[in-house]
């Protein structure tokens, strides 16, 4: 039985496949949580928490996948920081949780469609892959939202990305 499991999981990561795409950001978040700081006098080093590109993506996408409302990119920067290869291994975990709960999300309604999908996914070139490609965006698509909700809460309340107990609070909330 444990080998159909780890058959299943080989499988499972040559469909959905990102090779090496980068993660698209609005750029309007990127210029705002990325490139700059909300305090200027704060350097990224300096930062506690939400140090890294790919950790504020993370924590907009779980803001965004918890508010269950993707929202498109608009304006997308024109060089992505980061791309699946900062997923590698201690993190690979991050990817694996985004591209499950993005599933999660997108079956709710009709879990059946997951099993048609991923079949007809599974004798098409990877390259071409419209599964990959629509998780990968879907993924963008709720931390795109998760920018948004930050965006609110920096407004409401200055230094919130800076500020690690703000964060904590947060995440037990």
């Amino acid at each position: 039985m444990e080998e159909n499991t780890d058959l299943e999981e080989d499988q499972m990561k040559e469909i959905i496949d990102f090779g090496s795409a980068k993660f698209d950001i609005d750029d309007e978040y990127y210029v705002r949580f990325s490139k700059k700081y909300e305090k200027q006098e704060n350097k990224k080093k300096d930062r506690l928490v939400l140090r890294f590109d790919w950790q504020r993506f993370v924590w907009a996408f779980i803001l965004g996948i918890k508010d269950g409302h993707p929202v498109k990119i608009q304006n997308k920067t024109k060089h992505p920081p980061f791309g699946t290869e900062i997923f590698v291994k201690e993190r690979e975990w991050y990817l694996k949780m985004m591209i499950a709960l993005t599933l999660q999300e997108m079956y709710k309604n009709d879990p059946s469609a997951l099993k048609s999908d991923f079949e007809n996914t599974s004798s098409t070139n990877r390259k071409d892959d419209f599964f990959s490609k629509t998780i990968k965006t879907r993924i963008e698509e709720f931390a795109n939202r998760g920018f948004q909700i930050l965006t609110e809460r920096v407004y409401n309340k200055p230094g919130y990305i800076e500020d690690l107990a703000a964060i904590v609070d947060d995440i037990l909330n």
